[in-house]
């Protein structure tokens, strides 16, 4: 990931910068931008676009965020509450923690 996102966007970035060009269809202008032969007859078909047109156009309205939130939150509390935390400590005895060694009695002769 470390590599590839950088390279997504300076090709990206090399994409919009060198390759934008315009289509004009039925009187409407269309811009955008994708790797092509200069000079070579280039086209696209309607549906192509379209979908240029409606990716490059989305937008929402604070209801949709509202009822998206609306199922998200409710959907990520109830993963969190299924999800258990096992906790697994390394001691000779089961469910005895000991972090510091046991007290020595020492008896002196007398």
């Amino acid at each position: 990931m470390r590599c590839f996102l950088p390279v997504l966007f300076v090709s990206y970035l090399v994409s919009i910068t060198f390759f934008a060009h315009i289509h004009v269809v039925n009187g409407v202008t269309i811009v955008h931008s994708h790797p092509f032969k200069k000079g070579a007859a280039h086209k696209h078909s309607t549906v192509e676009l379209l979908l240029v047109h409606f990716l490059s156009h989305l937008t929402t309205d604070g209801a949709a965020v509202v009822f998206a939130l609306s199922l998200f939150i409710p959907f990520i509390l109830w993963r969190l509450h299924g999800i258990t935390q096992h906790t697994h400590y390394h001691s000779p005895y089961h469910g005895v923690v000991a972090l510091r060694a046991p007290p020595v009695i020492r008896f002196s002769a007398i």
